[in-house]
């Protein structure tokens, strides 16, 4: 019997367990062990695909399954297979396109069978050529006729705070979530982070009260929610602070491992 059985810690992974560099600190890698080793269960929520995570192996260890793509999936390494997953609806497919055809600002990006489409290139689109994804630099016909499991709309801050309400209001009317300044993610209705979480805690038999969780923005706000200890790293957006309702060191000061130093090992 460890002193952590029962219990799991969810952590979103940009600008919260990764640092300002994408990096995992040594302290969080440590602590994660640490917490593992005592019977803790591990891992992470965030809007990234599988080999975008896998790709953090080398960093970090995880040992319960991920919430990927914003909770649309999830996903046991242990054993490569999707545990859950839900596409977002064909029809809504059509308000991609509309937005290709009417906003040629926006950046745009379909994630399907684990694959990157690049629908409309903008300057995030040179993130990848550092990466070693499967990435397609334009959306083959034959993709819309394959399950989405996630549609990326990409801009800078201020153009995406203009188009957001836009595309709400005229373009779709489905679930669609700022995971980040200069990203509005686009999946099924009826998931999210939070869905997940409480999917992955009844598959592992975890009460909520025995659930911590942690994030930094707008995707992560009912992923706190369903938590029954909920924490915003210093560098959350404001909403996200309010939601969580305790405030823990930023990314860059090794906000997983203070949880587990100050919270759960207590």
């Amino acid at each position: 019997m460890g002193k952590f059985d029962g219990k799991l810690l969810v952590s979103d992974m940009d600008a919260t367990l990764l640092n300002s560099e994408h990096r995992v600190s040594e302290r969080n890698r440590d602590a994660i062990e640490y917490f593992m080793s005592e019977g803790g269960r591990f891992t992470v929520a965030t809007g990234r695909m599988v080999p975008a995570v896998k790709a953090y192996f080398s960093q970090m260890r995880i040992n319960a399954p991920a919430l990927l793509h914003n909770g649309a999936k999830i996903y046991d390494f242990k054993d490569d297979r999707a545990l859950f997953e839900k596409f977002i609806e064909e029809p809504r497919k059509n308000a991609i396109r509309r937005v290709h055809d009417e906003l040629p600002e926006i950046g745009l990006e379909v994630y399907s069978e684990e694959k990157v489409y690049i629908y409309r290139e903008c300057s995030e689109t040179e993130r990848f050529k550092t990466r070693s994804y499967d990435v397609t630099y334009s959306l083959p016909e034959d993709v819309w006729h394959k399950p989405w499991i996630k549609a990326l709309l990409i801009g800078e801050r201020e153009l995406l705070d203009k188009y957001e309400p836009i595309y709400r209001r005229e373009y779709d009317d489905g679930y669609c979530v700022r995971s980040g300044s200069m990203y509005l993610d686009v999946v099924a209705n009826g998931v999210s982070k939070g869905k997940a979480l409480t999917r992955l805690s009844e598959m592992l038999g975890i009460d909520k009260n025995n659930v911590f969780a942690v994030g930094d923005n707008m995707n992560d706000i009912d992923m706190l929610c369903a938590a029954g200890h909920a924490f915003a790293v210093d560098n959350a957006e404001p909403e996200v602070k309010a939601a969580a309702g305790r405030t823990i060191p930023s990314c860059d000061e090794s906000a997983v491992a203070y949880i587990i130093e100050k919270y759960i090992d207590e």
